[in-house]
C-alpha cells in the first residue's frame, strides 16, 4: 500500500491557511498521480503576496503542468465572492523519497528487462534524474544500449513493446448496462494486452483499466 506522508507548514497568516492548505492537498494529488510511489514529508509554498480577501476564495483547480521537480512554479485557479476566477501564482518546494529502478547486473543492448535485472531503491526527489523508471514502468521494456551494474534505469535506455505507451493519449470503455461509453484519458504507465494499466481523464482522476487493445482500455 502507498503511504504519503505530508506535514503542512502554513508560511502565510492563519486567515489564509484553508486556501493554501488546498492548493498543497492538489498538489500532493498531483505528484503521488505521477508517482505513486512517492513519499512527500513536506510541501512549502512562497507567493509574493495574496489579495485581503483571499480567505474568501474558492479553491477550484491546479492549472495544468508537468510537476515533475522538487522545485516549480504553479498556478492556483480561485472562484471570488463576487463569482470572478482569479489565478494565485505559486513557487512550490517539495521534500520526499521516491522509490526508483537500479540495475543489480549488466543488461546487455536488446535485453528484455526483467526482474532479476533491477530493483527498487528509495532516494531524494530532488536527486531523481529525469525520466528515472518506477517498479510500474518495468514491463514490456527492450534496452536500446549496453546498461552498467548498479546504475538508475531511465525512460530512454530502453524500448517499450506494448499496445499503449505511457503518455499515449487512449480511450477508456466503460460498461454501463449494456452501453459502451468512451472516455478520452492519458496512459500513466505502459501495458501489453490483458495489463492493467492507470490512466487520467482531463480533470485529472486517476482509473484503472485492463488493455483490450491498441490505445483502449476497459475500466474497472
Amino acid at each position: 500500500m502507498n503511504k504519503v506522508f505530508l506535514f503542512l507548514f502554513i508560511l502565510l497568516s492563519y486567515a489564509s491557511a484553508g486556501n493554501l492548505d488546498q492548493i498543497k492537498i492538489a498538489l500532493t494529488k498531483e505528484f503521488t498521480n505521477n508517482f505513486p510511489k512517492i513519499a512527500i514529508k513536506t510541501i512549502d509554498l512562497k507567493i509574493s503576496s495574496l489579495p485581503k480577501d483571499f480567505e474568501e476564495y474558492e479553491f477550484l483547480r491546479l492549472a495544468d503542468a508537468k510537476f515533475n521537480r522538487s522545485i516549480g512554479f504553479g498556478r492556483a485557479e480561485f472562484k471570488t465572492a463576487k463569482n470572478e476566477q482569479k489565478n494565485i501564482f505559486f513557487k512550490y518546494f517539495i521534500k520526499a523519497y521516491l522509490e526508483v529502478v537500479k540495475s543489480t547486473s549488466a543488461i546487455k543492448k536488446g535485453d528484455k528487462l526483467e526482474a532479476l535485472h533491477y530493483k527498487g531503491v528509495l532516494i531524494d526527489f530532488d536527486k531523481m534524474p529525469l525520466n528515472a523508471l518506477s517498479l510500474e514502468d518495468t514491463h514490456n521494456l527492450i534496452a536500446k544500449t549496453n546498461i552498467r551494474k548498479n546504475t538508475i534505469l531511465k525512460e530512454n535506455m530502453f524500448k517499450i513493446n506494448a499496445l499503449i505507451k505511457k503518455n499515449d493519449p487512449i480511450i477508456g470503455v466503460l460498461k454501463d448496462e449494456g452501453i459502451d461509453v468512451l472516455i478520452e484519458l492519458i496512459a500513466l504507465n505502459s501495458g501489453d494486452l490483458n495489463e492493467k494499466i492507470r490512466a487520467k481523464n482531463k480533470e485529472g482522476k486517476v482509473m484503472q483499466g485492463i488493455v483490450i487493445g491498441k490505445n483502449r482500455i476497459l475500466l474497472q
